[in-house]
């Protein structure tokens, strides 16, 4: 077990999103010289730039649950289907897909439930951490979240997740209509309507670019260097390890490589004979910029349309939907009414004072592995690491594998068991 780095131990951070400047971030605190470098002009420019805003270790289960191939069937057909797979994807999904189904049966999803989980709730406790150490300031909420249904039926599925991830130590309040309301007073209007909901204390939420320019610019300030606007093509070689990376205009040398560039990361390492299978999952958002008096304080899940309605501080987020359309970044419009919808079926009364054409809407592409686990540690290519493929949970895993990366550079120990997640499973 190493004692800490070597005094010109350096290391490159490839990718500037959630998990990219959460690495970089750990290991210059753990005394790594650390470049973290991405093509863009900034942080958090692209998945993590707007995405859900939640910390939820009480979504741990993977996407692929038993009976996907059904929805995803079906959804072919059904443009408002909450997951919707386009036929034009298919091509691109190839092994991918053959894998994502393959994972989705009871053993291996619950397998892959519990595993996420555990990184979960290790993540959102390192993240406390962080914000109470740092002074970090990004509209955190400490408030938890709460899912909410309509039909009785529609629990029982959440409700036994809920009692298997219990004993690993998730809390959660099943409640009923009124029990809802008291939670959420905002959700009054809809009572009636409401079957019951449950209630996660230690869920968190927040603005995760804010956060990222925070840990950024403390990154910095801590003698990290930033490398913006900056490509990465490739990388160099030496004898049979990688040394560096190749820029458009020199190369860049360093003990290691972090590869963490999100759906990047696949093409960037595939020339190294590292094939890793991820596949873009694609989400939309839309945010108000003022959210009316009376707005909900905490953020509500509706679980069958895959969306959820987000305060963030001054501002009122809707989030969710999951697409599987390649790389397209086109926002849809058809996907956006699906959250308008939301917003209109749990607040009516704020949904009908806000002109929807006013709202900032975004698409992300998440970057989903086949069996819904990320990829992380050191790959079979000496000098080469990897952390991706962390799906709809990216902001929730972030600090936990930015930590686990930190280990396995160091040869550390990790504090949960990182076989899950071994970039060469």
């Amino acid at each position: 077990m190493s004692a800490g780095p070597a005094s010109n131990d350096r290391v490159i951070v490839v990718g500037a999103g959630l998990i990219g400047v959460t690495t970089a971030f750990e290991l210059s605190m753990r005394g790594h010289e650390v470049t973290l470098i991405d093509t863009r002009e900034g942080v958090a420019l692209e998945t993590s730039h707007a995405n859900g805003s939640m910390l939820t270790a009480s979504m741990s289960d993977p996407w692929n649950a038993p009976g996907v191939h059904r929805h995803l069937a079906a959804s072919l057909f059904d443009p408002g289907s909450p997951m919707k797979l386009r036929l034009s994807a298919v091509p691109s999904l190839g092994g991918w897909g053959l894998r994502f189904l393959r994972h989705s049966t009871k053993t291996r999803h619950a397998a892959a439930t519990r595993a996420s989980y555990a990184l979960a709730a290790y993540s959102v406790a390192r993240t406390r951490e962080w914000r109470e150490r740092f002074a970090l300031r990004y509209d955190a909420s400490t408030l938890g979240t709460m899912k909410v249904f309509r039909t009785a039926r529609a629990m029982e599925g959440p409700v036994a997740l809920a009692r298997t991830l219990a004993p690993l130590g998730l809390e959660y309040a099943v409640l009923d209509a009124r029990g809802a309301v008291a939670a959420e007073p905002a959700l009054a209007a809809v009572e009636p309507a409401i079957a019951g909901a449950i209630r996660y204390p230690t869920d968190e939420s927040g603005d995760a670019h804010t956060f990222c320019q925070a840990l950024a610019a403390l990154f910095e300030k801590h003698g990290g260097t930033f490398l913006k606007s900056t490509p990465v093509l490739g990388f160099v070689h030496e004898s049979d390890r990688v040394r560096g990376v190749q820029l458009v205009d020199r190369q860049l040398l360093a003990t290691r490589v972090v590869v963490a560039a999100g759906n990047g990361t696949t093409c960037l390492v595939r020339g190294l004979g590292i094939n890793l299978p991820i596949r873009p999952a694609k989400g939309y958002t839309v945010t108000f910029d003022r959210a009316p008096a009376g707005s909900p304080v905490l953020p509500v899940i509706d679980d069958a349309l895959h969306a959820a309605v987000v305060p963030i501080g001054s501002r009122l987020r809707v989030a969710g939907t999951a697409e599987f359309a390649g790389s397209d970044l086109t926002i849809r419009r058809n996907r956006i009414e699906n959250l308008l919808r939301l917003l209109r079926a749990l607040y009516p009364d704020i949904a009908a004072g806000r002109d929807p054409a006013a709202a900032q809407a975004w698409t992300g592409l998440r970057p989903m592995s086949a069996d819904g686990l990320p990829f992380i540690g050191a790959t079979r290519v000496p000098g080469v690491y990897v952390t991706a493929g962390h799906g709809h949970l990216g902001w929730t895993l972030a600090v936990g594998s930015a930590h686990l990366l930190a280990d396995a550079v160091e040869g550390k120990t990790a504090p949960i068991d990182a076989g899950p997640y071994a970039a060469t499973r």
